[in-house]
């Protein structure tokens, strides 16, 4: 009897995250996008920011993930994040720089799942507008994982007031997709400017979709034609 219960208790659970995963993705990734600078200004260790940001790659992945597979993508992206905190100490024999890259890739690409997700919905509902959401927040975090990756591997890529730790990166990856300019920071190198680039169209464009797609939605009625 117990353990029908608790399978039971399970099953309600899992029902109601998969009507509520894109809330609770938006307000995980809200939670944390406030807790970083705090983390930082109180000068916790910077390990707490690290753990911050796998936290935000797992709460990414999960919801776009098919429910007899979260189990496996759970446990490669538990996998992608130990090795990210194994690669980074100088004396162990593996390149951090790109393994931080594909960390912040794998972040967009979760990010784009979640806006595949909103492009595919056939109505908007409140889950649709969390996963819109959610898609510029991670798209600002993990570019900013991105432009750590790209310092960490070509020092000086990046200048500034203060030196381009992660939670810099982050602040000027925010920056950037809101094409806000505030000149605090600039990239220096080719490449860092090249994905800078990227960033700010990509921003732009999804912005102006993204507004058009959730009016038009919106604005239809089954018995329009």
């Amino acid at each position: 009897m117990k353990t029908t219960t608790q399978a039971q208790g399970r099953s309600e659970l899992e029902k109601a995250y998969g009507r509520n995963r894109y809330a609770v993705l938006f307000y995980s990734l809200l939670l944390m996008l406030v807790a970083l600078p705090a983390a930082s200004e109180l000068g916790f260790p910077a390990v707490v920011i690290k753990l911050l940001i796998a936290a935000c790659l797992l709460t990414a992945v999960m919801p776009s993930a098919r429910k007899g597979r979260r189990l496996i993508l759970f446990v490669v992206i538990l996998l992608l994040i130990g090795l990210r905190f194994v690669a980074e100490p100088d004396e162990v024999p593996i390149s951090f720089g790109p393994v931080l890259a594909l960390y912040g890739v794998t972040g967009l690409l979760a990010a784009a799942a979640t806006l595949r997700f909103v492009v595919r919905s056939p109505r908007v509902d409140s889950e649709t507008v969390y996963a819109a959401l959610s898609t510029y927040l991670l798209a600002g975090l993990f570019f900013g994982v991105i432009y750590s990756a790209i310092e960490f591997m070509t020092p000086g890529s990046f200048s500034g007031p203060d030196a381009f730790s992660e939670g810099a990166a982050i602040y000027y990856s925010f920056v950037t997709l809101a094409t806000l300019g505030y000149g605090d920071f600039l990239p220096r190198t080719e490449l860092a400017r090249g994905i800078a680039t990227f960033e700010v169209i990509g921003g732009q464009l999804y912005l102006a979709v993204m507004v058009a797609r959730l009016i038009g939605a919106f604005g239809s009625h089954p018995g329009d034609p």
